[in-house]
């Protein structure tokens, strides 16, 4: 039996202080968050230099999906587990991207087997109410909190990187 996920994230731009992107597992207390500090923000915005508004945005879902791989590595999920995810509509317009590169990310390196799904969470959903709490969460209590550095993230946006 496939185990369910739910992702939404928090915050008005993924390089604005306090985004957040939370990944919860379905009626469990297995939650995870990554919440974007100035540093990091500050250290990746050099990737944007002289993109056009597409490739900013295609930058900006690529770091969501390395966000998302990480959250997901650090549950420690099982080889070939089955996995359904939905994902609250962040990036509407994008979805094919999206899978994609979760499909890499999360089959390819973590060998998970994933079925992913688009649309709002329910308001009740741990996701939607993590993301808010880390929104709010201004001395970082969570406990669920993931740490990424930079140097993480830069590793899959620099060309020709593997895990």
């Amino acid at each position: 039996m496939a185990k369910e996920f739910e992702i939404d994230v928090a915050g008005s731009d993924l390089l604005s202080k306090n985004y957040s992107i939370v990944v919860s597992e379905n009626n469990t207390s297995n939650i995870k968050c990554f919440k974007f500090s100035e540093s990091i923000i500050e250290k990746l915005k050099s990737y944007f230099n002289g993109k056009s508004d597409r490739g900013k945005i295609m930058l900006k879902i690529r770091i969501y999906c390395i966000v998302i791989y990480y959250l997901f590595k650090n549950m420690k999920i099982k080889d070939n587990t089955p996995i359904n995810i939905h994902i609250c509509r962040d990036f509407q317009g994008h979805e094919r991207d999206i899978s994609s590169q979760l499909k890499y990310f999360l089959e390819n390196l973590l060998k998970l087997k994933i079925n992913i799904s688009y649309g709002r969470l329910n308001k009740e959903s741990n996701a939607d109410k993590y993301a808010y709490i880390s929104l709010r969460d201004t001395k970082n209590l969570f406990k669920g909190y993931v740490a990424i550095s930079p140097e993480d993230i830069e590793r899959f946006l620099k060309k020709n990187s593997k895990e």
